[in-house]
């Protein structure tokens, strides 16, 4: 029985073979589009400041590794920006969303990004309560890997569950702030670098562009 369980989890491994798809009519479309100077794609555009991150995926917790590699010594124009180390609040949001996911997922979640008018607390819960579950979920049968190797394709399957619901809740935010990005981007940080992506919104939600986009929905 555990054997057949294992088949059947393993069906949501067919989504990656429908991510690389997707992925590479994406690439091609891109470089199609780069040998057209005059019209270019807008995703072969660098984007604005108002269309990035204020904490890039591999900035925050990760400027560390670039500070030991460099042995200390960091571009100018980094330290200048406070981007040599990682800060007070990009460590903590990090380290919370390593072993507390949940608790930055419902933050943001009930966010006045993401539901202005706080109408879908029930929801809002609901996802939290799954994302939970399959959170704690996933390390367990991790752990009974050791025993079973079975239970590795039931973890597997309850992470990518987690990374579905993480992808969701990223796109809408992304897209309700302006910020550019696709779904590729958005479900390779919500998986492998979950506490990263979180940590990106929750710190996300303190600057000036949320501010901008809060206030204009006052107004309205």
């Amino acid at each position: 029985a555990l054997q057949a369980a294992s088949i059947v989890f393993g069906l949501p491994f067919n989504l990656f073979l429908f991510i690389m798809c997707v992925s590479i009519v994406g690439m091609c479309n891109a470089l199609e589009a780069e040998q057209n100077s005059d019209n270019p794609h807008p995703d072969m555009l660098v984007p604005k400041e108002s269309q990035s991150w204020d904490t890039p995926i591999f900035g925050g917790i990760f400027n560390i590794f670039e500070f030991i590699f460099s042995l200390g010594v960091v571009h100018k124009e980094r330290r200048e920006k406070g981007m040599h180390l990682p800060t007070k609040e990009q460590a903590f949001e990090f380290i919370k969303a390593l072993f507390l996911p949940f608790l930055t997922l419902n933050k943001v979640s009930t966010s006045a990004v993401i539901d202005p008018k706080l109408k879908d607390t029930t929801n809002h819960v609901l996802v939290t309560a799954v994302y939970t579950t399959c959170f704690i979920g996933w390390i367990v049968l991790f752990c009974f890997g050791v025993v079973n190797y079975g239970f590795i394709a039931l973890a597997w399957s309850l992470f990518f569950t987690n990374a579905c619901i993480l992808t969701n809740l990223r796109m809408t935010f992304r897209e309700r702030l302006g910020i550019r990005g696709n779904v590729i981007g958005d479900f390779v940080a919500s998986s492998f670098l979950y506490p990263q992506a979180l940590a990106q919104m929750a710190m996300e939600l303190n600057s000036e562009k949320t501010a901008s986009f809060i206030n204009g929905k006052h107004d309205k």
